[in-house]
């Protein structure tokens, strides 16, 4: 702390990185255009110059207390918090594991150099449960929230007072930054878990993509199927030289047909999905005939029944008792008569 000039020069560096994380907080630009990302990385390059100079002069150490600090150099533990929050806002998909790797160690820092000089105890640290109810959780996670509320208005009320005309400025401004600590603590320690959750995803999908990206490369293309791409140079109808059917490691370069009967295969796409006959019926009798399945010919056809004279009456009395005994018969005998007979139990 004997290095005044190197003190101006953070403290300086401190208040503009401050000023500029106030115009990202208020800035009408999308977080994943250029220009806010450019205003990203110049405000933690601004920060991690202030957090190297800090590490220089030794400023902060275990064994002195809040009390043997100037309001000026308390402000600076806020230097490694705000570090870590605006490294969440990059949106790099490549350096995400990285930067929030660092996010969370600066996260660390800031948590340890608060216990160190006593603003917060040891004890202060929110430990991870493994088994919490589900609505101690939700009434813990209210209580939070309610500090956190109180504890941004009575910052909101000091700053205002800063704005003021009071005699005390120097003791509303010292008290203004402890309370901006006691704040960023309890910010901290939600953010803390929201980067462990998040980095944990990340680091999978890290892995799942250097898995695909090794897979790739371990595809090496085979002779054994791979087919020569140079008897591909020269058109079969034109006979003039075109690009090959096959690159170097035998994939197909444009499309192409293993068959010649391309009309057929064409014909068959609209049709029913049932087999078609292929012949008539006269045909296909001809065709048995052809084989000797018809028997043609045969024995002597059957005489005509001659028919009765009007006048023989012994013929007709005869027929009429004929067809009296048939019908005497089919009474007495049912159509199905003996199935049911036999079917029965």
């Amino acid at each position: 702390m004997d290095d005044t000039n190197a003190d101006v020069s953070v403290g300086l560096g401190f208040s503009r990185a401050q000023q500029q994380l106030k115009s990202l907080a208020s800035s009408p630009l999308a977080s994943t255009s250029d220009e806010y990302q450019k205003q990203v990385q110049s405000v933690a390059k601004q920060l991690q110059q202030c957090i190297t100079q800090i590490q220089q002069l030794s400023l902060f150490s275990s064994n002195e207390t809040p009390d043997d600090y100037s309001t000026s150099e308390l402000k600076l533990i806020l230097a490694t918090a705000y570090l870590g929050d605006v490294l969440q806002k990059t949106t790099s998909p490549d350096l995400r594991v990285s930067v929030l790797e660092q996010a969370l160690k600066n996260y660390q820092k800031f948590q340890t150099t608060c216990q160190d000089l006593g603003i917060i105890k040891h004890t202060g640290q929110v430990q991870k449960a493994k088994h919490v109810d589900a609505g101690q959780t939700r009434m813990h996670k209210i209580e939070r929230f309610k500090q956190q509320r109180a504890m941004e208005q009575e910052t909101k009320e000091l700053e205002e007072r800063l704005m003021g005309d009071e005699d005390d400025l120097e003791e509303v401004e010292r008290e203004f930054a402890l309370k901006l600590i006691l704040l960023k603590v309890h910010q901290v320690q939600d953010d803390m878990h929201m980067v462990e959750r998040e980095l944990e995803m990340a680091r999978q999908m890290a892995n799942m993509k250097r898995s695909r990206d090794e897979q790739q490369d371990d595809r090496v293309p085979s002779s054994e199927w791979r087919l020569d791409s140079h008897s591909y140079n020269v058109d079969l109808q034109t006979g003039q030289h075109t690009r090959p059917l096959f690159n170097e490691r035998g994939q197909p370069t444009r499309p192409f047909v293993l068959t010649n009967n391309r009309q057929m295969i064409k014909d068959q796409v609209f049709r029913p999905g049932w087999a078609l006959p292929t012949m008539s019926v006269d045909e296909y009798l001809q065709q048995e005939q052809e084989r000797g399945n018809i028997i043609s010919g045969g024995g002597k056809e059957p005489e005509p029944k001659a028919e009765i004279d009007d006048n023989d009456y012994d013929a007709l009395d005869a027929e009429v008792v004929k067809q009296r005994e048939w019908d005497d018969f089919k009474d007495n005998n049912p159509r199905g008569a003996g199935n049911m007979g036999g079917n029965r139990g």
